[in-house]
């Protein structure tokens, strides 16, 4: 399929109404349009079953996010031994909520990969290795790298204040920084290089998609947590 439009969602974490709301707002066409998603689907919100219903009918593609791999090592692991082995006690309702879909889920989250690299854009999780670039970048990173130099916990100056936009013209998408907000990027000509979209729908902010063809931004209002979160960033 040629899509007629390739829309980008920032991590959707549970929240199966805002999805629902910003397709909604995009007039998303399945038979038309390409939907990809950012990664971390499922956790902390309050409807994963909902949220993975509406990504199986919409065809939607997805990067593995940290908070998937988490998912699938406790589906894993529930399902080997039938024990439940939990860091956080959130993880205990999060494999309440998932084991009807466990079954079809699990598969699903095997195959994900961590980037999609296509001639117009790159998609990954978190971001990229600001000075080694993708091809740089180590598993971590593209899961889960936030700050530049590296530091503990989630604030100080952010990978993509030291990345530079690549030669070949695409725009690198990616998600996973609520407190960082939205992140647009672009060069001298106008073009996009650098889109950031978790805005932290799951924390009180908004659910975000970028329209590459069009390089426009469609925001709907977030939900309820399970779990408590980082402050998002305002602006």
């Amino acid at each position: 399929m040629n899509p007629r439009r390739s829309l980008f969602i920032g991590d959707v974490h549970g929240c199966s109404e805002s999805l629902a709301a910003l397709l909604e707002a995009l007039a998303f066409d399945p038979a038309q349009d390409r939907l990809l998603l950012t990664g971390d689907a499922f956790t902390k919100g309050p409807d994963p079953v909902g949220v993975w219903r509406q990504i199986r009918s919409s065809g939607a593609e997805m990067v593995l996010g940290n908070h998937d791999a988490k998912t699938l090592a406790i589906l894993e692991a529930f399902l080997k031994t039938g024990r439940p082995d939990f860091e956080h006690p959130a993880h205990a309702e999060l494999l309440e909520r998932i084991l009807p879909i466990g079954g079809e889920l699990l598969p699903w989250l095997r195959r994900l990969p961590l980037v999609i690299d296509e001639a117009r854009f790159c998609l990954v999780h978190a971001g990229v290795n600001p000075e080694r670039g993708l091809a740089g970048s180590s598993r971590d990173e593209l899961l889960a790298i936030r700050t530049w130099p590296p530091r503990k916990g989630i604030y100080g100056p952010r990978w993509h204040e030291a990345y530079r936009p690549a030669a070949d013209g695409k725009a690198l998408v990616f998600g996973h920084d609520a407190p960082g907000g939205l992140v647009r990027r672009h060069r001298a000509d106008g073009t996009p290089y650098l889109v950031g979209l978790d805005t932290g729908c799951v924390y009180g902010g908004e659910l975000t998609a970028w329209i590459l063809e069009e390089d426009r931004i469609v925001q709907v209002a977030g939900q309820k947590a399970i779990e408590t979160g980082p402050p998002v960033a305002s602006g």
